[in-house]
């Protein structure tokens, strides 16, 4: 049983991800859009963050300060559209490593950028799916909810490990809905969230580890009055950023997955 749950699924994913490696070896496109994913963050975040808050702060956070120091209300609505916003321009270079990725398993080599002008002539549909990533998890339980009585650990596992790049070809090749996409998807995974999960677990461990890191120097270093929120600050930007490119680096290993998942049904 341990063997089964645990072991068989850590050795496939470690497979999926010596075959990402390989795939990183021969195609530069993840590069490419790792930069140009960072790149974008970086640059527009500020812009846009700093207009959000100053013309909207007062209206969206009005009755968190009511209950709230005003303090943990700007962190609160710093965090959670850090977390949206990287979620969202990771969405979009995501579906375009997983376009490049799935030509180049499919033996069918693709131009360098042929994946983001792929996501570019389906940009209204894959922002539809990109604005709605963050509720992947609660979507995929919902489209599993007939199943829950008998099989809630595979419903919660395969909905955890939703991403936009396994969706990707139904985004950019079909015009079903987004329930119909999420269900296709996690039908054609089947089983394979276990090792979805190992390589998701992988993941937030080094975005994690990246996280502390500025407090670590912080903490050791620097001890003036504005040091704990500088730090703070650093922090959340190093991950938000770390983020992103992480994610478009990880949706190397889910397209392999996924597409090991397809060919073996």
């Amino acid at each position: 049983m341990l063997s089964k749950q645990i072991v068989q699924p850590a050795h496939r994913a470690a497979s999926v991800f010596k075959q990402g490696l390989q795939i990183m070896a021969t195609n530069p496109s993840w590069l490419a859009f790792t930069v140009a994913a960072t790149v974008v963050y970086g640059v527009t975040f500020p812009i846009i963050s700093a207009t959000i808050f100053s013309n909207l702060y007062s209206h969206v956070f009005s009755t968190v300060d009511q209950v709230a120091p005003h303090k943990f209300a700007s962190i609160l609505g710093i965090v959670t559209f850090t977390v949206f916003y990287a979620s969202l321009i990771s969405a979009y270079f995501s579906c375009a490593t997983a376009a490049s990725v799935f030509a180049q398993l499919d033996s069918k080599p693709i131009p360098l950028f042929e994946g983001l002008k792929q996501v570019g002539r389906h940009f209204g549909r894959v922002t539809k799916f990109a604005l709605l990533s963050v509720f992947l998890f609660p979507m995929g339980i919902y489209a599993q909810r007939r199943k829950l009585p008998r099989g809630i650990l595979g419903v919660l596992g395969s909905s955890f490990t939703l991403h936009m790049p396994q969706m990707a070809p139904a985004i950019l090749t079909t015009h079903k809905p987004m329930g119909a996409t999420v269900r296709d998807t996690i039908g054609t995974l089947g089983e394979s969230w276990r090792e979805g999960l190992i390589l998701k677990i992988g993941m937030y461990v080094v975005i994690f580890i990246i996280f502390v890191l500025p407090k670590l120097v912080q903490h050791g270093f620097f001890h003036g009055p504005t040091a704990n929120t500088i730090g703070w600050l650093v922090s959340l930007e190093l991950a938000a950023s770390s983020y992103v490119i992480f994610k478009v680096i990880y949706s190397i290993f889910t397209s392999v997955l996924y597409y090991r998942a397809k060919n073996k049904k």
